[in-house]
């Protein structure tokens, strides 16, 4: 039975959604697996793009185990993309819920009827379908479909969601099911940021607690420079039984005893997913994988569960001293505290530079490039840097690099980037990533020439892509026809595969790059079968395999 306190917190969710939730209507809900529920994902995770918006359910290292309906309800929507969630399955309940379930291996047998209509119908494996008119309803307990690996995940697991079916705002999981856990979440460092006059933030300063009893902390004295100062934490969480570091549920800042920062994580919405990017240190995340918690911003309060004063910041006046307690818990109340006093020296002198406001619109011409810099695009102010420089990247090939940045920055909206010339389909504009390599964007073609849009701040060339995707052969397994299919830059488009000059489904699995058939699909016979695959690359170029195989019954 959900507990008292439990229960309360659903109720204030809804109602802050705008929706109630009818008590005496209320069916108490099951887990959607039979097995023992560890978690390798917590819901509002810092991801690279967006915060998790689900939990993500161990599946004890294989695919194939039932995942049931935890509630009763129809089946409303049914998505199966070779990315993202792969295979899921979408149930709404008469609570005005709405349960989702991702990464399936396969649908409940009446779901995968429709499914495979439809794709036959629409000669594509990828499908996106209203399921409303199938009237498809299963009771709770009942088997919805199997766990799998399918889409982007990183291997066999439930990703599993709760929305409010009118707005999909999205909620904590955990106010509905039960996870067993004592673990304390973890301060594994801590980081210090300054404003300086020009507006553009730094990043100061690092250092990691020392770890007392019962999950205190202390961090000492810390010098920081006058004027105005940030703060972020480097915060993980595990469970019992699990060693997966997860994210925390609740961060309380106090500043001389007064809240400064609090961080409550009950519900998510899809469009602030880039301010995962104002809420984590993007840089931190990138190159050393550090989940770190940042408290302020000028976007902060945009976060969903953020509440603080301003916009975070510490003002410090030259000797003044502040006293620093943060306190970090998990979904079930087990928590670590820290405490340490920031102690304010002189700012020191600070060089004289051109700089972006975040507040403005930009253009940035150089050569041939053009960027358009709407308003509010930046998180923060960032150092003006404009130049065309050739650089000799991973492939071997010198290109000259357009450069905004000399490390990569997320953007709290997507700029527009333009190359002017005489292009055609084969030209494609690529990131250049850290390790110098060519990352194509979704390039479009333009009056003046060609251009794209990018979420992230960085160095940019272009290429041209006329060499064709790479399709192998791997032979017959288990009943199924295998090939890999790759692309040198510009990525995988589009596929047709046929069977005796039939259109005939393959499964694609982007992350491994793999496509596959089933012998038994209806275009296969007895006896020989003649199969031709063509894969097509984003840059319209086309490469065909033909192959013959043998269907025995």
């Amino acid at each position: 039975m959900m507990s008292a306190i439990r229960y309360c917190c659903v109720i204030i969710c809804c109602l802050v959604l705008g929706r109630e939730i009818l008590c005496a209507q209320q069916q108490e809900r099951i887990a959607p697996l039979r097995i023992p529920l560890l978690l390798s994902g917590g819901f509002g995770e810092l991801r690279e793009t967006h915060f998790h918006t689900g939990l993500d359910m161990k599946t004890e290292g294989r695919v194939g185990l039932p995942v049931v309906c935890v509630k009763d309800g129809r089946v409303a929507r049914v998505k199966v993309s070779p990315v993202g969630y792969g295979n899921a399955l979408y149930v709404e309940h008469e609570d005005g819920l709405t349960t989702v379930y991702a990464h399936l291996l396969r649908f409940h047998p009446a779901v995968t009827e429709i499914v495979r209509q439809k794709q036959y119908e629409n000669e594509s494996f990828e499908v996106d379908m209203d399921m409303g008119e199938y009237g498809l309803v299963f009771k709770q307990g009942d088997t919805l479909a199997f766990s799998g690996n399918t889409g982007s995940s990183g291997g066999p697991h439930l990703h599993f969601e709760y929305r409010d079916t009118r707005t999909e705002a999205v909620l904590n999981p955990l106010l509905f099911v039960d996870i067993q856990d004592n673990e304390a979440p973890k301060v594994r460092a801590c980081y210090l940021y300054h404003m300086v006059k020009d507006g553009c933030v730094e990043r100061k300063k690092r250092f990691v607690p020392k770890l007392l009893e019962n999950n205190r902390y202390d961090g000492g004295r810390v010098t920081v420079s006058a004027g105005k100062n940030g703060m972020g934490f480097y915060l993980t969480d595990i469970m019992n039984g699990s060693w997966n570091k997860l994210g925390v549920y609740r961060i309380v800042v106090e500043v001389e005893g007064k809240k400064h920062f609090e961080l409550t994580v009950d519900t998510c919405l899809f469009e602030c997913s880039c301010l995962v990017n104002e809420l984590k240190d993007f840089e931190l995340y990138r190159r050393a994988r550090e989940t770190v918690y940042r408290t302020f911003g000028h976007y902060i309060t945009e976060v969903p569960g953020v509440k603080t004063e301003g916009e975070g910041w510490i003002e410090m006046q030259e000797g003044e001293e502040k006293r620093v307690a943060v306190r970090v818990a998990d979904y079930n109340g087990n928590e670590a505290e820290l405490c340490f006093t920031l102690v304010a020296k002189g700012a020191g002198s600070e060089k004289e530079r051109e700089v972006l406001d975040y507040k403005c619109a930009h253009t940035l011409l150089k050569k041939e490039y053009r960027v358009v810099l709407g308003d509010s695009v930046l998180f923060a102010s960032l150092p003006r840097m404009v130049v065309v420089d050739t650089m000799t990247l991973a492939d071997g090939n010198r290109y000259d690099v357009f450069m905004l940045s000399s490390k990569e920055q997320p953007l709290r909206r997507p700029l527009r980037l333009e190359v002017s010339g005489d292009f055609n389909e084969k030209n494609v504009i690529c990131r250049v990533t850290d390790r110098k390599m060519l990352d194509a964007l979704d390039t479009k073609l333009g009056e003046e020439g060609m251009f794209a849009y990018t979420s992230c701040w960085g160095r940019y060339t272009y290429a041209v892509d006329t060499v064709a995707p790479e399709i192998k052969y791997l032979g017959v397994s288990g009943g199924m026809l295998k090939f890999t299919v790759r692309d040198n830059l510009s990525g995988i488009k589009a596929y047709r595969g046929e069977v005796n000059g039939k259109w005939c489904l393959f499964e694609y699995d982007a992350k491994s790059n793999l496509l596959t058939c089933r012998l038994r699909e209806p275009a296969f016979v007895k006896g020989q079968n003649e199969i031709e695959l063509s894969v097509w690359d984003r840059a319209g170029n086309e490469a065909k395999k033909r192959v013959a195989c043998q269907r025995n019954n």
